[in-house]
Formats: C-alpha cells, sequence, structure tokens
C-alpha cells in the first residue's frame, strides 16, 4: 500500500532553480524572445549605421585616442607621471589611448542619433529614434535650440553678406 502512494506522489526533481529541494517540478517553458530579435535593417539603415561606425572613429576617436595617449607620453616624459618598473610608459599610453577610443565613441552618439532620425519614414529604425525623441525632448525644447540654431544662422548669413559686399566694393 505505501508503495503505490510512493508512485502517485513522486514527480521530477527541478535543477533549474537553487529552491530545487523544496520545489519538486520545472516551472512552465515561455517562449520569450525581443521584439527585434529576428529584425533585418533595410540597405537604408545598414548604409547610417556604417557611417556612424566609419565617421565617429575618424571623427573623434582617433584624434581623441592621439591625444590622450600624447599628453600621458608627454606626462610620463616630463614626470609629472611615474613609469612601470618593468613595462615603462606603455601600460599608460595603452590606457589612455583606450580610454580617448571610448570617448570618441561616447561623443559621437548623439550626431549618430541626429543621423539616424534623418532616415526616411518607411524605415523602422527611423521612426524608432523619432519618437524616441519626441518622448524625451518635449517639442518646446525642440522649438528652442531650432530657433537659437537659425537666429545664429542667419547672423552668420548676414556676416557673409556684409563681408563679401565690402570685399567686392
Amino acid at each position: 500500500m505505501s508503495g503505490s502512494n510512493k508512485n502517485e506522489k513522486k514527480e521530477e526533481d527541478c535543477s533549474c532553480y537553487a529552491e530545487s529541494r523544496t520545489k519538486k517540478s520545472c516551472p512552465p517553458v515561455r517562449n520569450v524572445t525581443h521584439p527585434l530579435r529576428y529584425y533585418e535593417f533595410s540597405p537604408d539603415e545598414i548604409k547610417a549605421l556604417e557611417e556612424c561606425d566609419k565617421e565617429s572613429f575618424y571623427q573623434r576617436c582617433l584624434p581623441f585616442s592621439t591625444l590622450f595617449a600624447t599628453v600621458t607620453y608627454a606626462a610620463i616624459k616630463y614626470g609629472f607621471l611615474s613609469r612601470n618598473p618593468h613595462f615603462g610608459a606603455v601600460p599608460k599610453v595603452l590606457v589612455a589611448a583606450f580610454i580617448g577610443h571610448i570617448y570618441g565613441r561616447l561623443s559621437y552618439i548623439p550626431d549618430c542619433e541626429a543621423k539616424l532620425r534623418r532616415l526616411p519614414t518607411n524605415s523602422h529604425l527611423g521612426n524608432i529614434m523619432r519618437k524616441y525623441y519626441l518622448d524625451h525632448n518635449p517639442p518646446h525644447q525642440i522649438l528652442k535650440r531650432d530657433l537659437y540654431r537659425r537666429a545664429l544662422d542667419k547672423r552668420a548669413i548676414v556676416l557673409v553678406l556684409q563681408i563679401q559686399s565690402t570685399v567686392r566694393l
């Protein structure tokens, strides 16, 4: 009799959780995937992302890495920083170059976001970036920035026209 009760109550132990000694069965399997897991980028999106990558490297990463590494090497050379007894200046210069690379990538993010927002309206990525931008930047803030930029642009145009007219005279 007792043998039949053991068969009825016996369930498989689950080693999924740390509490597997108190819980006897595995949790139900759920298929949870990210909604964009199988998303395929359009050619325009791929082109914009590749341009962002290339421009961020050449316009920001390379200059900042070079600058940080050069300043670090000069600081070591002139005694502001100490050399490593075994490796010399190399570790500090490499760390400075790496920090310059990271800083360059991070500093280019707003420009890349703007480039992705300018993608055509049929671009899913462009629509997501525009929606995110509008959600995090209320229209009154956008208008103030745009008006200020336009005012600066108009002043610059007026100055250029004045300079051109004085040069011709």
